[in-house]
């Protein structure tokens, strides 16, 4: 008994050591952050000609109920002002905060620096949401300790420009570092997990999931159809039953599915199929559904991501040889 445990101890630490040297999913955590930040931008962008309308002082939705805390108000950069001046101030720098996120600029300050701008965005108007500003909320948080700009970044061209020698593994500050990086990772992945997994359990309550129908109404929804396209799909009975019973049990599978390494692109693989139907088929919830993939991308190791750009290389060689 005392050996088993003695051996689990060592195991531990040994794994502990390991994760507080090399920094994993570097390439996910680059792909996340590029995806939540092009997400946020386009929140500026998609609005910026009606932006007075729709986030500012006297916009739609009233200046009382966004500052009232008993209306839901909350923390804001926007409540700290009413004049037109601090709006444009805010909505411009938040647009520019994005972007440097996105792009990989000094990217854990600037982590901080955007979350706190689009929260304050994301609150002067929440009738404009769709529910990925809640899961946004909560992974940049996280984001702030994961090491997104080591790849695909302005900060790392910098340092390959400059050759600056890499972080000795040994110090105090690269291994706390480390470790906070795999915490943050961990934590962003649980949290896509609860989302499948309270989904799907809620969805097993439903009597149209139960009986296979549900796609069938929710394709027919109006303010979230795509007009001759989702007709196509709620017009085939077999292909409506399919797709109902099948969203249940990939939600339901998903965590367990991550478990396995050897499964877990599939399971990668099927969230981002899963999303990329609903922003095509319920195109009101597209920023949901890219927030959503961008999480899913993290979860990949940099192993994943090294065989498929191996595969695409080899892929695009036989093209060229058959052409």
């Amino acid at each position: 008994m005392f050996s088993a445990v003695l051996r689990v101890r060592t195991a531990f630490y040994s794994r502990l050591d390991e994760y507080s040297r090399t920094r994993r999913a570097l390439v996910g955590a680059a792909l996340t952050r590029i995806t939540l930040g092009s997400v946020g931008l386009y929140f500026y962008v998609r609005d910026y000609l009606d932006r007075g309308y729709l986030w500012g002082p006297e916009g739609v939705w009233p200046w009382q109920n966004f500052v009232d805390p008993d209306q839901g108000g909350t923390f804001s950069l926007y409540s700290l002002g009413r004049s037109d001046i601090w709006f444009e101030l805010l909505f411009h720098a938040g647009m520019l905060a994005a972007l440097l996120f996105t792009l990989g600029w000094h990217t854990r300050v600037m982590t901080v620096v955007h979350y706190v701008f689009l929260w304050s965005l994301y609150q002067r108007n929440p009738m404009l949401m769709d529910g990925g500003d809640n899961v946004t909320s909560i992974v940049l948080v996280f984001m702030i300790f994961v090491d997104s700009g080591a790849r695909l970044s302005l900060d790392a061209r910098k340092r390959a420009e400059r050759k600056l020698p890499d972080a000795d593994t040994e110090a105090v500050r690269h291994r706390i570092g480390s470790l906070l990086h795999h915490a943050g990772l961990l934590a962003v992945t649980l949290q896509v997990c609860t989302v499948y997994l309270v989904s799907g359990m809620y969805k097993v309550q439903g009597r149209h999931w139960q009986d296979g129908t549900a796609l069938y109404y929710i394709l027919r929804v109006n303010e979230f159809g795509w007009p001759g396209v989702n007709n196509l799909l709620y017009e085939n009975a077999f292909l409506v039953v399919l797709m109902t019973y099948g969203t249940v049990f990939f939600q339901l599978a998903f965590t367990f599915l991550l478990l396995n390494r050897a499964l877990r692109p599939f399971a990668v693989a099927g969230g981002v199929l899963l999303h990329l139907g609903i922003a095509i088929h319920m195109a009101g919830l597209i920023t949901f559904s890219l927030t959503m993939i961008g999480l899913e991308l993290l979860i990949m190791g940099d192993d994943h991501y090294r065989r498929v750009r191996a595969f695409l290389h080899r892929f695009r060689k036989a093209l060229s040889v058959t052409t």
